[in-house]
């Protein structure tokens, strides 16, 4: 006797499982990954929080919604860059540790981004014979 249950391969899937329970499977699968992702982002904020000079929690509150926020904007775009990079890697898997790390380097990701992308293109101008 055997069950044809699917497996759960991931973060995702056992979100997107737990909550087909309780709302549709096509709600599931548009919510669950930005749970994981708002989830996840919330984590990696928590250490950066802890790092930062004590504030009031209302600004506590508004680095988290503001750190989640970029996370839910930038994660599925960065996490379908690197797959697209590295044919192992699935966009769905790399949602949770993408996140983390928006919501660990919080306020300085998009200036960490904004010179990796420079760098990216400079090194992408040389090897076109662009640049010297």
């Amino acid at each position: 006797w055997t069950m044809n249950q699917p497996s759960i391969p991931d973060i995702v899937g056992a979100v997107v499982f737990v909550l087909a329970l309780l709302f549709s499977r096509e709600v599931a699968n548009v919510v669950g990954p930005y749970m994981v992702i708002v989830a996840a982002a919330s984590i990696g904020a928590s250490f950066a929080l802890a790092h930062k000079d004590k504030t009031t929690r209302l600004a506590a509150v508004g680095y988290f919604t503001r750190v989640c926020g970029l996370a839910v904007l930038v994660t599925v775009m960065l996490a379908t860059f690197i797959a697209s990079y590295h044919e192992s890697l699935t966009t769905r898997l790399l949602i949770a540790p993408v996140a983390l790390v928006i919501g660990f380097f919080g306020d300085d990701f998009l200036p960490m981004v904004k010179e990796w992308v420079a760098a990216f293109m400079n090194a992408f101008m040389k090897s076109r014979g662009g640049g010297q």
